[in-house]
């Protein structure tokens, strides 16, 4: 997480350098005169700098397009040492320009006027500062043994992943019921006895057995005598019924 960040801040002071010293030569450099107007050959002999006018691609427009160049290349590949390169060139053929030019004019001068250094050189040193800069914040890209146990790390930790996951799946496997089978068995041991009903297939529900304080009182008197099946006497019949069942009839009748 922090080498990206790093990465993407020093990917982006570096472009912004690059931009910088591609402009430069076409803003003013010394007295009114364009950087693309100084001659980069100049910087190496022993005339110095001097009034004649250049092409574009031999003038300080070339070492500056090498430099930026180089700069972008360092941002597509994540290179330091490219974008480092590049803020060396750019910087360096500017301080050179400068110690060239001062040395053919004697000394150099900073006006508010179109006199004396302008903005271009200005530009110049900024990009190859930022470029600098880039490649000092930039993390750069991963090294091959640091890329390799950073996925095996990866690895390992999407196979731990895995094993929670086929271990979850397995306790769930074992209780096939799952939460579904445990609230049923709560429901059920809130519920009386009683008041259950069997699953369909299973055995049956038990039956209701009052308990001997819940039964009503024992029947009173004496128990009623055989009588003969073929007997027609109603006055026997009438003597014989017990005292229970005449008390019967009388709290009917009651």
């Amino acid at each position: 997480m922090g080498r990206g960040i790093r990465n993407t801040m020093g990917l982006i002071l570096a472009v912004v350098g690059a931009a910088a010293a591609l402009w430069a030569p076409f803003r003013s450099w010394y007295n009114g005169r364009l950087g693309r107007d100084f001659r980069v050959w100049e910087l190496f002999t022993g005339a110095g700098v001097t009034d004649s006018g250049a092409g574009l691609f031999a003038s300080m427009f070339l070492p500056l397009l090498v430099g930026a160049v180089l700069a972008v290349l360092g941002v597509v590949f994540r290179s330091r040492l490219l974008v480092l390169a590049a803020g060396i060139i750019t910087l360096g053929f500017a301080i050179l320009w400068m110690v060239r030019q001062g040395q053919a004019e004697g000394s150099l001068t900073v006006t508010g006027d179109s006199d004396g250094l302008g903005s271009g050189v200005g530009l110049a040193l900024a990009g190859g500062l930022l470029m600098l800069i880039g490649a000092a914040v930039m993390g750069g890209r991963e090294r091959r043994a640091e890329r390799k146990a950073r996925h095996e790390q990866e690895h390992q930790e999407r196979d731990a992943l895995e094993h929670e996951g086929e271990g979850s799946s397995r306790v769930g496997a074992g209780s096939p019921y799952g939460m579904a089978a445990r609230e049923q068995e709560t429901r059920d041991a809130d519920i009386p006895a009683h008041g259950r009903q069997a699953p369909p297939g299973g055995d049956p529900p038990q039956r209701f057995v009052r308990r001997p304080e819940q039964q009503g009182p024992a029947p009173r008197g004496r128990p009623i005598p055989a009588r003969e099946p073929d007997s027609g006497d109603r006055i026997r019949e009438d003597s014989d019924r017990t005292q229970y069942e005449q008390n019967d009839e009388g709290g009917r009748a009651h």
